[in-house]
């Protein structure tokens, strides 16, 4: 079983197994570092997270982690529509792993995605009122 820390969807943190990591290890558990953009993420540096995530596309095409984190960093942008691609992709692929969440719960990549499609489905949108 893989498990690796992610952020999803902007209203969960996932983190490492207890004792698994400390403030100066890597939380890319299997991974190399900034594959996942998950320290860039964690410091609010959406869009260096975006550059390394994007940068370990040609290494982890179809990795749900790096998609899922890549979505997540997309959406903090406002950038709903590859967000959207990155989930989706995330949850069609055939790769698929456990992820642990912050709350300590085991879940499949695949179920991580869908989750995160649902979420920013559930995103308020931008009503513009026309003066017509």
């Amino acid at each position: 079983m893989m498990l690796l820390p992610l952020l999803l969807a902007g209203s969960i943190s996932i983190l490492p197994p207890t004792g698994a990591a400390t403030a100066n290890d890597s939380l890319e558990i299997n991974y190399d570092q900034e594959q996942l953009g998950f320290a860039a993420m964690q410091a609010g540096d959406t869009m260096t997270a975006i550059q390394q995530l994007e940068r370990a596309s040609a290494e982890l095409p179809d990795d749900p982690g790096r998609l899922i984190n890549l979505g997540t960093a997309y959406a903090r942008m406002g950038r709903l529509i590859d967000a959207r691609a990155a989930f989706s992709r995330a949850a069609a692929s055939r790769t698929h792993f456990d992820l642990i969440l912050a709350d300590g719960s085991v879940v499949d990549s695949r179920r991580a995605a869908s989750y995160a499609l649902r979420k920013l489905d559930d995103r308020p949108s931008l009503m513009i009122a026309s003066g017509n």
